[in-house]
């Protein structure tokens, strides 16, 4: 009888501490084309490469603790109101026949998510012109 004391408690540890849900904090972010911001490097010559595009927004269900321990997703909102889930690439075509990828990223700080357009052709400020207002949806989930 004593051995299965120790297991029965183990099970009953365990499923108790699976009942609890998950809190999840969604937020939208509706990006205009003037508020991208440029990373770029320069050069000892005065010139300069534009590396990316990125805006930065607050959040503060971005916590240490999620940061640690938690996860946080996001999404960008296409023109059919569609989730894509991010990093996300978009193929494309220019107009003299040249596939080159348009990607979509994300980073997190305390407090901060930050979106970035990245282009493979390494013309994003001409990709830029183009882009119009993006919609992008972030989901924080931690387990308190």
């Amino acid at each position: 009888m004593k051995k299965w004391i120790l297991p029965m408690l183990a099970m009953f540890a365990m499923l108790v501490g699976c009942t609890e849900r998950p809190h999840i904090i969604t937020s939208y972010y509706t990006v205009t084309p003037d508020q991208w911001e440029q990373s770029i490097t320069t050069y000892d010559n005065g010139t300069y490469d534009v590396n990316y595009y990125y805006s930065s927004w607050e959040n503060v269900d971005i916590t240490p603790d999620v940061i640690e321990f938690g996860v946080v997703l996001a999404y960008y909102i296409d023109d059919d109101n569609r989730d894509n889930m991010l990093p996300y690439t978009i193929y494309l075509k220019d107009d003299a026949g040249a596939f080159w990828q348009e990607r979509i990223e994300f980073d997190i700080e305390r407090g901060v998510i930050t979106f970035k357009i990245k282009d493979t052709d390494f013309n994003t400020a001409q990709s830029m012109a183009n882009i119009g207002t993006m919609k992008f949806k972030v989901s924080v989930i931690r387990d308190y």
